[in-house]
């Protein structure tokens, strides 16, 4: 739960809403790779004071990171490689339970993660991305981890911000956008977030990634939102959305 002025800049501003943060495993014949972490099950006792009142974490049992995996059949030592989109607190904060996966971010990220100005700081939670446990690859602009997933900077949410496109073989074209498209009103009014690093390439990334999804006629979900957008338009999804099947 949040304000919704978060997510859309100066509009909404007081109105408590309901924000899902949504992870997603990818099963490639080359890697079993997950985007994003979600938030920590262990938020009162990570996050700071300030987040734990402004941000609380609704969690029921089944929607643990490690239970979801499981009923989908995978257990937290399946994962080959975790693509943190960027590391604000809500992406990046199960990366605890992955200590045998690659995390890849990109390098301006995790610089920017590590010692944060000012203006940046209060998303970025250091205890739950920064482990000795845990093995940071960093990257820089495009990269291909499998022969169908391809990791893409969209800088603007913050400066190292990436989305992840998805090749497959039934419907084509998956984006995942991460956090540079929050909602669908992101898009259509159109309206920045209320959090962003910079403004122009934040409008840029968006522009970017609704026009590959138009002239693919791809599939885009968005990480904060509770719908998704495919060529027959905005959708609600299922657990297991049908782009998948």
């Amino acid at each position: 739960m949040g304000d919704k002025g978060t997510l859309t800049l100066m509009k909404g501003v007081g109105e408590i809403v309901r924000i899902p943060y949504h992870s997603y495993l990818i099963e490639d014949p080359e890697a079993t790779v997950l985007v994003d972490t979600g938030s920590s099950v262990r938020w009162r006792e990570l996050h700071p004071e300030t987040l734990v009142k402004a941000f609380p974490v609704h969690l029921k049992e089944e929607d643990h990171l490690e239970n979801t995996l499981s009923s989908l059949g995978f257990t937290t030592k399946d994962i080959d490689y975790v693509i943190n989109t960027h590391l604000h607190y809500d992406h990046c904060g199960n990366n605890e339970m992955f200590p045998q996966a690659t995390f890849l971010v990109n390098k301006n990220e995790l610089a920017h993660a590590l010692v944060p100005e000012w203006w940046e700081a209060s998303s970025y939670v250091r205890a739950v991305f920064d482990n000795p446990r845990l093995r940071y690859e960093s990257i820089e602009g495009e990269f291909q981890i499998t022969s169908g997933v391809k990791i893409i900077p969209t800088p603007g949410h913050t400066v190292g911000h990436q989305s992840v496109f998805v090749e497959l073989a039934k419907t084509g074209l998956l984006v995942l956008a991460g956090d540079a498209i929050y909602l669908r009103e992101n898009l259509e009014d159109p309206v920045l977030p209320g959090l962003y690093a910079d403004a122009e390439l934040y409008a840029n990334s968006m522009k970017f990634l609704k026009h590959i999804v138009g002239l693919r006629k791809g599939t885009m979900l968005l990480s904060h939102s509770d719908e998704y957008f495919c060529p027959d338009g905005w959708k609600s999804p299922n657990r297991r959305i049908e782009v998948f099947d």
